[in-house]
């Protein structure tokens, strides 16, 4: 990239502002040399970087590096076998430590929301036993842990004694001598503890002087008879010192081991830090992360500075389909300058992988090349130093342009002539070229000359440019030329300031004489200047006025419209939820209905069962039986949209209206008719009272009470028997018989059933094999957890059909099985 451009687009600006985000030197070190890439794959991975570190701050608060620290240098030291003092020892602690906890943190991230920072957290390497050891060794305040070896703790321990002996020695000494003492007090001087003695008293006291005040009215003696214990306690010292040397060092060739792993470690890190700086950048300016490409095509919405502090006024820009160059007109101070700059510095951050100040869906294009003249003088006194300056730089701009392409293409001037006589175009050089006032400084007519020629030379090599100038014929030279098209910044004549608003596609007005006329200037001096305008110039002013004015109005008819479209939408919106929540209460009534349906049938159907199985329990008169057949067919007229159960067997024709019944008593091996069953039997046997009788109903064998039974003769049976065969029959309740049962099972297997299917097939089981006879039956449900188990056996002892229930001894199944024995 072009360094002096990158500098008048103040770009280190932006990365001084995003260092302020990082959290430790290393990563503040990555920040200030971020340059902007012209590589669109590592743009867009730079720009993915930033995205998931944004998400992860959302997402997390505690997503940063904690203490990390930029331990490099220690690391050279210790790799060259040098010692590490307790505080670099700290600071290697506090890194290794953000590198676990950042790696940890990592790998836990879901690899599809995060796949770049799940990778760079499985690149991180861990060393968790160099954090213990030193923390095993040094303490948070920077010393040497007693514990860091066994010497050391016995020395310090000697060293205490050695102390506390030496003070109370000195205590004892200090109150002998206080008359010739200073002060009764006992200080340190050369390492060594001493008593200071008055000067006149110094014969007092029998030592080693080993300092004297400045005053010298004050010796400080090492008395005799403390020598040898200051000297054992200085000892203890030294070999204390050495061992804490040994300890150091050994550590330190520890970490030196492990150099290469946590100087990687310290490079992930600052890399991580780098993200989420940018990231944290991203946050405080409201940016987002644009689109990239590599075709030149820009489209910036509601574009802020992001330099730019106070109320800032967006504005909206894009280039590289329909057209490649942009001439911007307008007066000065209306927003020209910042535009250009906005457009150049929002490209260069993209391609740095920031996100940029700018609306969602928002494209940015990545160039090779980022060119910039853009100066700060405005003044109608720009003298010829400042435009020679500009030009330098400008030639210095079209040769590197120059060169880059014959670079790409060797052949070039050769496709530059086919250009210039309509034959194919040459390659597109991928820059981008931002000039300010371009042809500014010098005689207006040269400039201009000067300021064509050098547009033309870039459209011939269709760079992408951005132009600001006053320049009437550069305005006619953007209507008129291919690629090219007129922008302007706007005024607000009525005010007197700048809208700073951009508008592409409408020529700008400088507004000279409209400013001059609004500030009073004499109408005649204004008419003057018209005339010598010429009526070329005045017929362009007025053209530009009618078409700014058409353009107003069609830009408040476009916000007319898109309000009332804005406000269809919502109606549409509103008459849609509308429907939906109709729909939900429709589906939720049918549903209560169907549920209110379902329950009454369930009902129906635990009637009808009952009177299938309870045999030897139901004793209903005629009238009772009529009653619960009138309550079944109302209940089953209530339920018709519901889905019925399955088919029932067997359907038993309801009794004649006027049965031929027999007077007299009954007798054995008269023919019946149950009434609860509406079926003949036979009569087998009487009880002794006379109240009971047991009767042979096809092939089931059972007693019923007489109140339930009444004679027919058996002509009227053989005749129902025959119409039964003929099938004319009309069905009323539902019941089974004996010829319609499939042939039960001795058993019963639910191994692997779930509870509720088991219960139910249980019940069936049951009914069939009481209506076949069967006076005992099979239950294998398996042992397990117990859990099937206990609720066949819970739904046995409520079962009516049920007398009793066992498990078989051990090798007929144990508490695998129940033996179920049945009340027929």
């Amino acid at each position: 990239m072009h360094e002096k451009s990158i500098l008048t687009l103040e770009y280190p600006r932006i990365l001084e502002k995003v260092a302020r985000e990082a959290a430790f030197s290393a990563s503040k070190e990555l920040v200030m040399g971020l340059l902007p890439t012209p590589n669109l794959e590592e743009a867009r991975q730079r720009q993915a970087y930033t995205t998931e570190a944004y998400s992860l701050i959302e997402l997390r608060a505690d997503a940063g590096v904690q203490g990390a620290r930029d331990i490099r240098h220690h690391l050279e030291r210790a790799a060259r076998e040098g010692v590490l003092t307790p505080e670099d020892m700290l600071e290697v602690l506090a890194t290794t430590q953000s590198a676990l906890y950042v790696a940890r943190m990592l790998e836990k991230l879901d690899a599809a929301v995060f796949p770049l920072l799940h990778r760079l957290g499985a690149e991180m390497p861990q060393r968790p036993h160099i954090a213990r050891r030193i923390e095993e060794t040094i303490s948070e305040e920077g010393e040497v842990r007693d514990t860091a070896s066994a010497a050391l703790r016995k020395l310090r321990f000697d060293i205490r004694g050695a102390n506390q002996r030496l003070q109370e020695r000195l205590r004892t000494l200090v109150h002998e001598f206080g008359h010739a003492l200073q002060e009764p007090i006992v200080t340190i001087r050369s390492d060594r503890y001493v008593i200071p003695v008055k000067a006149e008293s110094r014969g007092q006291v029998r030592g080693i002087v080993h300092d004297q005040s400045a005053s010298g009215a004050t010796v400080f003696v090492e008395p005799m008879v403390v020598v040898e214990l200051n000297n054992k306690l200085r000892q203890l010292q030294i070999e204390e010192r050495q061992e804490i040397e040994r300890i150091l060092r050994a550590l330190s060739l520890e970490i030196g081991q492990e150099a290469d792993a946590l100087r990687l470690d310290v490079e992930l890190l600052a890399e991580y830090d780098l993200h989420l700086a940018k990231a944290r950048y991203g946050r405080m300016t409201r940016s987002t992360a644009p689109r990239l490409n590599d075709q030149g095509h820009v489209d910036l919405r509601n574009a802020r500075h992001p330099l730019l502090t106070g109320k800032v006024v967006p504005i909206n820009f894009y280039t590289g389909k329909e057209f490649f160059m942009v001439v911007i007109t307008g007066p000065n101070t209306g927003g020209k300058t910042v535009a250009l700059k906005t457009v150049g510095l929002l490209t260069l951050m993209a391609q740095a992988g920031m996100h940029i100040p700018v609306d969602e869906h928002s494209e940015v294009a990545v160039f090779e090349e980022v060119f910039a003249d853009i100066g700060d003088e405005q003044s109608i006194e720009q003298s010829l130093s400042t435009f020679s300056s500009h030009l330098t730089r400008i030639i210095e701009i079209l040769r590197r342009i120059d060169e880059d392409i014959k670079r790409a293409m060797p052949d070039i001037r050769g496709q530059l002539s086919e250009t210039l006589t309509g034959q194919p175009e040459s390659r597109r050089l991928r820059a981008l070229v931002l000039f300010d006032e371009l042809g500014a400084g010098t005689d207006p007519s040269e400039g201009s000359a000067l300021a064509r020629a050098i547009l033309t030379f870039l459209q011939q090599r269709r760079v992408t440019t951005v132009a600001t100038t006053h320049y009437s014929e550069l305005k006619a030279f953007a209507h008129e030329q291919p690629g090219v098209v007129n922008a302007s910044v706007e005024f607000n004549i009525e005010t007197l300031s700048p809208t700073y608003r951009l508008s592409i596609g409408l020529p700008g007005r400088s507004n000279a004489l409209a400013i001059a006329n609004r500030l009073g200037l004499d109408e005649q001096v204004i008419a003057q200047a018209r005339e010598y305008l010429g009526t070329a110039g005045v017929r362009m002013e007025n053209l530009l006025e009618g078409l700014q004015a058409e353009r107003k109005a069609l830009e408040d008819e476009r916000f007319h419209l898109s309000m009332e479209h804005a406000e269809a939408e919502y109606q549409r919106k509103q008459l849609e939820q509308d429907r939906f929540k109709l729909e939900e209460q429709r589906v939720k009534i049918l549903n209560e209905a169907r549920v209110q349906a379902q329950r009454e049938l369930e009902e129906v159907q635990r009637s009808l069962a009952k009177v299938k199985v309870d045999v030897s329990r139901i004793n209903l008169t005629r009238e009772r039986l009529g009653e619960a057949r009138e309550t079944v067919r109302g209940l089953e007229d209530k339920i018709p949209p519901v889905a019925s159960p399955s088919p029932p067997r067997r359907q038993v024709r309801k009794a004649e209206a006027g049965p031929e019944k027999l007077a007299g008593p009954l007798q054995i091996g008269d023919t019946v008719r149950v009434l609860s069953f509406g079926q003949n039997a036979d009569v087998l046997g009487l009880s002794a009272d006379r109240s009971e009788a047991e009767v042979q109903m096809g092939a089931m064998r059972f007693r019923v009470s007489v109140d339930n039974i009444e004679r027919i003769s058996k002509r009227q049976a053989a005749s129902e028997d025959r119409e039964k065969g003929a099938g004319q029959s009309q069905p009323t309740i539902t019941l089974p018989r004996y010829e319609d049962q499939p042939e039960v099972a001795m058993q019963l297997d639910m191994r692997g059933w779930r509870v509720e299917q088991a219960l139910e097939e249980l019940d069936s089981y049951l009914n069939d094999a009481v209506m076949t006879g069967m006076a005992s039956v099979r239950i294998v449900h398996g042992k397990g957890t117990g859990a099937l188990r206990a609720a066949v056996r819970e739904q046995l002892a409520r079962n009516p059909l049920v007398t009793s229930y066992t498990s078989p001894p051990p090798n007929e199944g144990g508490d695998g099985v129940t033996i179920v024995k049945l009340n027929i």
